[in-house]
């Protein structure tokens, strides 16, 4: 069986749209997997009511999976650990609720089949960033050995909005994940990317690891533009009182390819728009008074 998961929690309400949106384009998948949604509001996924499964996740329980060291992301890890504790020999995939499926499920679970794992995708060499972070970790771990794997030259940072594992192999991973997070954590290593560093170990430590890019789409480059088109698909749902098959039927109507998954914006543009925000400020502003 095909398992499939997300996580979605706290008060920022744009986190759970995209969850909504993105289990929307899954549902509309003809290979229907079992959907899992680990969240703290479990009242936001009520409409899709029996076609997926909430797992509430509480604060304390949250708190809890971040661990001796208090890795906010280690939650991740967790939470990939604890599915596949549900649902042991069973093919997994984790994606990130700022993702979509642009395509059937097929081609992902024939490769899950053949004993491949996925994650997005292959961001490079970890040895070749020039990034602050990415430079800083590699400072950090090169030439180290962690849980048996080794940090070298060739070691590649994978991108973690999708984490797909074959179910043979599920439960060896979302454990040396876990055990790897720890101990990156434990190194002086800057924390941002450590729990996705540590999902790039473990999936390319157990066998072949390949993009998931061409069936799914991650628009972590460009959240401003999806969320304004997710946010005005959901209020003509609300606004139209759809039910879960109208929306799915809605989707029909969604171009996908019309909005960038990536905009980069030059850092002067942005300290211009601050100085020129800071220099003329607005005025006048009138505010409702009873």
């Amino acid at each position: 069986r095909m398992n499939v998961m997300l996580l979605a929690f706290g008060p920022n309400t744009k986190n759970h749209y995209q969850a909504c949106f993105a289990i929307l384009t899954i549902l509309k998948a003809q290979l229907k997997p079992a959907i899992t949604v680990y969240t703290d509001v479990p009242e936001y996924y009520a409409s899709f009511g029996d076609s997926i499964h909430i797992e509430y996740t509480s604060p304390e329980r949250l708190q809890q999976w971040r661990g001796e060291q208090d890795f906010f992301w280690r939650i991740k890890c967790k939470a990939v650990q604890d599915m596949v504790q549900r649902h042991p020999g069973e093919h997994l995939m984790y994606v990130d609720s700022d993702t979509f499926l642009a395509s059937e499920l097929d081609g992902i679970v024939q490769q899950l089949d053949r004993g491949v794992c996925l994650m997005h995708e292959r961001e490079g060499c970890l040895s070749e960033f020039s990034s602050k972070t990415e430079s800083a970790m590699w400072q950090a771990l090169r030439g180290g050995c962690y849980n048996e794997v080794s940090v070298n030259e060739s070691t590649a940072m994978w991108n973690a909005g999708v984490i797909a594992i074959p179910g043979q192999i599920s439960q060896q991973v979302a454990d040396h994940a876990v055990h790897l997070c720890d101990s990156l954590c434990a190194t002086q290593a800057p924390w941002r990317l450590l729990e996705q560093f540590a999902f790039s170990l473990a999936l390319a430590q157990q066998g072949p690891l390949e993009p998931a890019a061409r069936w799914i789409g991650h628009y972590w480059g460009n959240k401003d533009d999806w969320n304004a088109a997710i946010a005005e698909f959901c209020l003509t749902s609300k606004l139209k009182a759809h039910t879960l098959e109208q929306d799915l039927q809605a989707l029909d109507g969604f171009d996908y390819s019309a909005i960038a998954l990536r905009r980069k914006t030059k850092s002067s543009k942005k300290r211009l728009v601050r100085w020129l925000n800071q220099l003329m400020p607005d005025k006048n502003l009138q505010f409702f008074s009873p």
